[in-house]
């Protein structure tokens, strides 16, 4: 029998195994001792062929275009047997697949059960060995790509979402000269930021805490304040305590009796799952309370794969669209500067992405968008063929250059379907214009910008979705004086603003703007901010992640 023909065999006997349980009932491995010179020159040998006709496993798509390119060029000799011996680093590996759910992240896809049937055999033949080596390689960069990248397309899961990670330091584990030194390395491909080193920590935390403890729920009824006693308060108690909003002291209290320091407990609670701070269990903050620690483990893992979809490294000047938070912060030289925010409706959603803000416009022209124009402007000229004029419009014929200036009033507005509207409308600058006195401009194809509004009033909400998608500042002349400070532009910027003239600026230093959705993020203080789900992104990331309480034993 050819080695191909032997081979097949196997790949089978692989295939099951990865897919089936580990019982003995499914080895069917062929034990025949290799001697020395069969380990030296045959498992070199096994590992190309193997190579060649490997297929995904568990049906899984793998990486195996670049497991294939790494083994060429180090002339298909194995990664993990070096002088006639497994290379111990191969435990090291096993263990940290198996703790890949510390991550958001399930051991199922790193194929542990096969690598440990495979270390099991006493005498294994070279074959065996070299598909242990094929399937611990891919096993190694499947884990190295999901740790650095995310594991899921972003795209695939929400359309809206079309920031992902430029990520792909994971190969040049391949090429390192030992297997202990990509094992080694794993760790390093974690993305950097502090806010996602917390959110691990809080993540096992959740999951020891639900494997270990059942969810202690407060009961339904009236509202709880300060003052109040019963079993009720010592439920409230005893969930702030597991939460971590209490601390577990052994100083005596009475558990049953809402006291400050139960209070402002509850304060801090109200205020990580941004709840009115009234120090009160109303309805709502008893629902916050008895959401399962389960569920927020859900939550934290899909966190967790958004930020690897953001690049390992961040820049350090850069402006930070933070939509669940309603604030844009300024990271620019330095220093950190905050403000509110409004950002796009449920049903106009901002989208998450990238951009490199390159000019400003004072007093800008606003060039109504289609979809504003066609659900918004033609409803009310229908309703009123005056509005244009009152609100300061103008319209055009058509979008090209040149396009005639119409006069809106001779316009039967009630005749024009949505589908046939074509004109171009444009609201001249002045205090009513909607994008105020600045725009910020950052080329992109949703024609995103940050921009002033005269709807000043909007800030004081607590919860700012009301735009048509762009984004809009609270104090937008502090945002120009930060992003020309010290540079010609701004003596530019302070003239045209004089001048109250339609002028674009340059900026004097390229800036990336990014986009980002969290809903639970790490605040000053370590703890975790539980945020509304404004755009309903965590149901999609559910049904896609199918996600559970991973441990080493779990299985999809």
């Amino acid at each position: 029998m050819t080695p191909a023909k032997k081979l097949l065999p196997l790949l089978c006997v692989s295939l099951l195994l990865s897919a089936c349980s580990t019982s003995n009932s499914n080895k069917q491995f062929i034990v025949i001792p290799p001697s020395e010179s069969q380990i030296e020159s045959s498992v070199k040998d096994q590992v190309s062929l193997t190579l060649n006709a490997f297929t995904p496993v568990a049906g899984q798509a793998l990486p195996n275009h670049s497991v294939l390119e790494a083994y060429k060029a180090r002339g298909y000799d194995p990664i993990w047997i070096q002088d006639k011996k497994i290379n111990m680093s191969i435990y090291k590996l096993v263990d940290i697949l198996e703790q890949s759910y510390t991550h958001g992240l399930n051991p199922i896809h790193y194929h542990t059960a096969i690598i440990k049937e495979y270390l099991e055999l006493k005498q294994p033949t070279p074959q065996q060995l070299a598909e242990m080596d094929v399937i611990t390689t891919i096993a190694l960069t499947s884990y190295a790509h999901d740790l650095s990248n995310g594991r899921y397309e972003p795209q695939l899961i929400d359309p809206n979402w079309q920031l992902d990670a430029p990520n792909n330091n994971w190969k040049d584990l391949l090429y390192f000269d030992s297997a202990t030194d990509m094992v080694n390395s794993l760790p390093l491909l974690a993305p950097r930021s502090p806010q996602y080193q917390v959110l691990q920590k809080w993540l096992v935390y959740y999951q020891d805490l639900a494997a270990k403890e059942k969810d202690i729920f407060v009961n339904a009824g009236v509202p709880l304040s300060a003052g109040d006693e019963g079993p009720r308060v010592a439920q409230l108690r005893a969930r702030l305590v597991q939460l971590g909003d209490i601390r577990f002291s052994t100083r005596k209290v009475n558990e049953e009796q809402f006291d400050l320091r139960l209070k402002e407990a509850l304060i801090r609670f109200q205020r990580r799952h941004h709840i009115m701070a009234d120090g009160a269990a109303g309805s709502k903050t008893i629902e916050m309370l008895n959401t399962p620690l389960k569920t927020r483990a859900k939550q934290i893992a899909y966190n967790l794969e958004r930020w690897r979809w953001l690049p390992s490294e961040l820049e350090a000047n850069r402006i930070w669209v933070d939509l669940t938070n309603y604030t844009v912060d300024m990271h620019l030289n330095g220093e950190l500067t905050s403000m509110k925010a409004v950002i796009g409706k449920p049903d106009r959603k901002t989208p998450v992405f990238k951009g490199l803000m390159t000019y400003m416009v004072t007093n800008p022209t606003w060039r109504v968008p289609h979809r504003i124009a066609r659900e918004n402007l033609l409803p009310k000229l229908q309703t009123d063929p005056n509005y244009l004029v009152k609100h300061g419009y103008k319209v055009y014929s058509s979008w090209s250059i040149g396009a005639k200036e119409l006069d809106s009033t001779k316009i039967d507005w009630k005749a024009i379907s949505e589908e046939k509207l074509a004109f171009r409308f444009e609201q001249e600058p002045d205090e009513g214009n909607a994008l105020g006195q600045y725009k910020f401009m950052f080329p992109n194809k949703n024609e995103i910008y940050l921009h002033d509004t005269p709807s000043k009033h909007l800030f004081r909400e607590e919860d700012r979705a009301f735009s048509s998608g762009c984004v809009r500042l609270e104090n937008p002349a502090e945002f120009a004086r930060e992003i020309t400070k010290g540079s010609k532009q701004f003596n530019e910027m302070t003239k045209a603003l004089k001048n109250e003239s339609n002028t674009v600026i340059s900026l004097p230093t390229y800036i990336p703007v990014y986009l980002v959705y969290f809903t639970v993020v790490p605040n000053a203080n370590g703890m975790l901010e539980f945020r509304n789900d404004i755009y309903e992104r965590d149901a999609l990331m559910e049904e896609a992640m199918g996600y559970a309480a991973f441990s080493a034993r779990d299985s999809i």
